[in-house]
Order: structure tokens, then C-alpha cells, then sequence
């Protein structure tokens, strides 16, 4: 059976608009959200010290051989992201003479919650890219101007968008376990060990290097294609991973969301606007196929330059940009977003 698309119209949109703004109210009033484990771990362990009356040196002294850094950074776990190693916090706890069963459960959580991928944008987040009515727009009420109106254009794009970024990621690898015939978008995530691309890789999934819409085609005649290229689309994905040297199809993530096609250009265009794709906006090509006497004319694209080895790259002229230039090309296009 195919998947039930995504209708921005549908009372789910005005449900999730509700929410952003109760949650807007709430983190407004000064209400506090739950702690995170590793915050709390880094709490307890700094009101054991302080319950011994040590200082930071004396509690270094006892829990030799770790380092200064080492017992700082875990009476400040959770910030930075920091979280301490099980033998760091049973060493510390013996030397303050706890128990250290319940700093290792704070700590298993804490580690727990680094492992599971958030969904998309925070709600507070959100609520900023609405639309507003603008001043003097026909037909409305005196005083109307700058109110929420959930049923203008732009509004429903982006409420796709946040639909595809609050989508449980799933591996790609693994992706489909059954035929997917559906049409729709999906969002690329990158979770390894490259070092080029390590300023967006994170099991949370929230910076994507692709983005793409997997749209029912059209033949010569102006007829509609075959329904369900969402699968297909992907499956090429994952062989082209699988063909090239540096990069492991495993170590990558997709979201995706079936959604009618007259709701994937706009939120399509508002996913690369937001978060830039490295492969949308700097290393081209990743969909390209050439074939045939046209593919051997080609060169080579820019993403089968910088990461070689599909079959239909090689024996091709090379890209107008070398591997090293595009890997300074890369750095300097991450460096420009995180400074946005």
C-alpha cells in the first residue's frame, strides 16, 4: 500500500502551530525544560566535591592517574556536549566515597541521548520563519497586518519543510526495506569519520548534504511518467556510495517525506536556502548520469572529481575544478555557513 502523503491544508498544520506557540509561551514564562543527563551527572558530581570540601586540586590528587582536564571537563559534563567516561566517574566517585551506580545510570542516559537523532528545528526556532499578512493587504481588516494567516502560501511550504526535518531519519542502507512507491523529498545526512565533511556530520542529523524531490516524470508527449521514483532515486544514491573510495553509504542518514508534487518546489527551495547543501551548492552532481557517446564528451562532474570511482566517471575529461580545489572549495563554503 503507498505511504499516505503529506497534506500541509490538513488540521495536523494548524495542531502543530498550536504547539510552537504554547511552547513559545511556556519557555517565555521562565519554565525550565528537563535537565539533560549529562548536566546532571556534571552537577552531582561538583556538589560531591564541594560536600568534602575539596577544591578541583585536592580531587585531582586523589584520582591520579587522570588529568586535571579529564575531572574538569566531567564536573562540567553536558556542556559543549561533553560527556565523561564510565572509568572517569567510578575513579572520581571512589575517591569521594560515593556511589557511583547512580552517576553511571546519569551517565548510560547521557549517552543514550547522544546516540538517538533529535527530530528537525527546535519549535522556538520556527516560529520566526512564519509569514505574516502584510501592511495594507486587499480585503483586510483595519489593524490586521502582521497577523498569522497558516493558510498563505508560504506558510504551507514551510510547513512541509519542518514536516521533512521532523521525520525520523532512517539508513540509508536499509532504505527501502519494502518498494517505495511514492513520490516526495528527502534530505541526505552525513554521519562519519571524513574529515572533510566533519562540520556537518552528527547522528543528529540536522544539517543535510543533499536535498532533493523525487518527481513523477514526463515523457515527450507531455504525458506523466511512472508514479514512485522515491526508491529508484535513492537506490542510485546508495550505489554511488558504494562505488567510491572515501565515502561508506552506511554512514549516511535520509528523512523523507511523500508529499504531492505541487508542494516540493517551494519547500524544496526553502530546505537550500536554509541549509546550503554542501551537495547541491558547491559539489554538483551527484545525480548525474551520462551515458553513451554524450557521457565520454562530458567531463567528468564535480562530484565524481572530488570522490572517484562510479563506473560513469571514469575515462571522462576532468571537472573545470581539480580535487584539491574543491576540497579548499568545500572548507571554505562550511566555514561561511557556520559564521551565518
Amino acid at each position: 500500500m503507498p505511504e499516505p502523503t503529506f497534506n500541509p491544508r490538513s488540521a495536523i498544520f494548524v495542531h502543530v502551530v498550536q504547539c510552537c506557540t504554547e511552547l513559545n509561551k511556556m519557555r517565555s514564562q521562565g519554565r525550565r525544560m528537563t535537565d539533560d543527563p549529562a548536566v546532571q551527572l556534571g552537577r552531582r558530581l561538583a556538589e560531591l566535591r564541594l560536600a568534602n570540601g575539596w577544591n578541583v586540586n585536592q580531587l585531582v590528587a586523589r584520582c591520579s592517574p587522570l588529568s586535571r582536564t579529564t575531572i574538569s571537563n566531567a564536573l562540567n559534563a553536558g556542556k559543549g556536549g561533553r560527556v565523561p567516561s564510565a572509568n572517569t566517574v567510578v575513579r572520581i566517585c571512589r575517591a569521594l566515597g560515593a556511589d557511583s551506580a547512580p552517576l553511571l545510570e546519569l551517565l548510560r542516559q547521557a549517552q543514550e541521548d547522544r546516540r538517538t537523532p533529535p527530530p528537525g528545528p527546535q519549535a522556538e526556532d520556527r516560529s520566526r520563519q512564519f509569514t505574516r499578512e502584510p501592511e495594507g493587504a486587499p480585503g483586510e481588516a483595519k489593524g490586521a497586518a502582521g497577523l498569522f494567516n497558516p493558510l498563505r502560501r508560504e506558510n504551507l511550504e514551510r510547513s512541509v519543510q519542518w514536516a521533512l526535518e521532523s521525520a525520523p531519519p532512517v539508513p540509508l542502507v536499509s532504505f527501502p526495506k519494502e518498494p517505495v512507491d511514492v513520490d516526495g523529498l528527502f534530505a541526505l545526512y552525513y554521519t562519519g569519520p571524513h574529515p572533510l565533511y566533519r562540520p556537518v556530520s552528527s547522528l543528529a542529523c540536522t544539517v543535510p548534504v543533499y536535498v532533493g524531490a523525487a518527481r513523477p516524470g514526463w515523457n515527450s508527449r507531455g504525458q506523466a511518467g511512472p508514479r514512485g521514483q522515491m526508491g529508484r532515486r535513492l537506490k542510485q544514491y546508495r550505489k554511488s556510495l558504494d562505488w567510491v573510495d572515501d565515502l561508506d553509504a552506511q554512514d549516511f542518514q535520509v528523512r523523507y517525506l511523500p508529499v504531492e508534487e505541487l508542494w516540493m518546489d517551494g519547500p524544496e527551495r526553502l530546505m537550500l536556502g536554509d541549509h546550503r547543501p554542501v551537495w547541491n551548492v558547491v559539489v554538483s552532481g551527484l545525480g548525474t548520469h551520462l551515458h553513451g557517446s554524450r557521457g565520454r564528451m562530458s567531463p567528468r562532474t564535480l562530484w565524481d572529481e572530488l570522490h572517484p570511482g562510479r563506473p560513469h566517471g571514469e575515462g571522462r575529461a576532468p571537472a573545470k575544478m581539480s580535487r584539491t580545489e574543491l576540497r579548499q572549495a568545500v572548507r571554505q563554503h562550511f566555514a561561511r555557513t557556520a559564521e551565518a
